[in-house]
């Protein structure tokens, strides 16, 4: 990803905690495919930007759960074997509400192009999203990763990974997932959830069948996930915490 925006750890001092029942923050990563045929999705997250935080927590309200900050990042990516390092874009973590023209600022950005034929870099985005500087802090936390991709995903490949992200990106599938399995790992041992809208196919359904905390909305291959909605995706953070 080639992002000017601001790379440093996200140091959590800004968190209040709650009663145990209740989340002090929930950590998302947002992990997008912005292939041409995704513009239908990315025009909806687009469109909904601004008022992403507010959407979030009135779906949780709804469901009696609470956060006190939210904090997203967003890894877009595309395909390293035909785009090279314009395949993957970065941003911090944005604070929410605080940030959320920021936020706003970063995914209006986004252009739905290149990538080569199916598959893309997905799993090296997924890499990335978990090696994420998340927050220690707090009471009760939740870590989740959602990925938006209507293809399958390229086997990790380190020859085709820009020298920059290797230490960041495992070698390959095995231990992609022991390090979403490693207990002192980046993401918590029960904190971790991964939310899939993605094809039933090469990298996905090897994650769905394996990968505990999972949850894998299957997409139409191809179809730009035009098959699912902006009110689809909130439901599934919401209940991912």
């Amino acid at each position: 990803m080639l992002s000017a925006a601001r790379s440093e750890a996200w140091d959590g001092d800004w968190m209040t905690t709650r009663d145990a029942e209740l989340f002090g923050v929930l950590a998302r990563r947002l992990t997008d495919d912005v292939t041409g045929s995704m513009t239908p999705i990315l025009d909806a997250v687009k469109a909904n930007a601004l008022r992403f935080y507010d959407d979030v927590q009135t779906n949780l309200t709804a469901k009696g759960k609470n956060v006190d900050e939210l904090g997203v990042r967003v890894t877009a990516f595309r395909d390293f074997a035909a785009d090279g390092e314009a395949a993957m874009e970065e941003s911090p973590f944005y604070r929410l509400p605080d940030e959320r023209s920021a936020f706003s600022d970063f995914v209006n950005g986004l252009i739905a192009e290149g990538g080569g034929d199916a598959p893309e870099s997905g799993l090296e985005a997924v890499a990335l999203a978990m090696n994420s500087p998340w927050t220690t802090r707090g009471d009760r936390r939740r870590q989740v990763v959602v990925v938006w991709t209507d293809q399958p995903a390229n086997p990790l490949d380190p020859a085709v990974v820009p020298v920059e992200l290797r230490a960041r990106v495992p070698a390959d599938f095995s231990a992609l997932t022991d390090l979403w399995e490693d207990t002192q790992g980046p993401l918590g041992a029960s904190s971790k959830r991964l939310i899939l809208f993605a094809p039933d196919g090469p990298g996905w359904s090897d994650i769905s069948g394996v990968w505990e905390n999972v949850v894998h909305h299957p997409s139409q291959a191809g179809g730009g996930l035009s098959d699912v909605d902006y009110g689809t995706i909130i439901d599934s953070i919401g209940n991912s915490v």
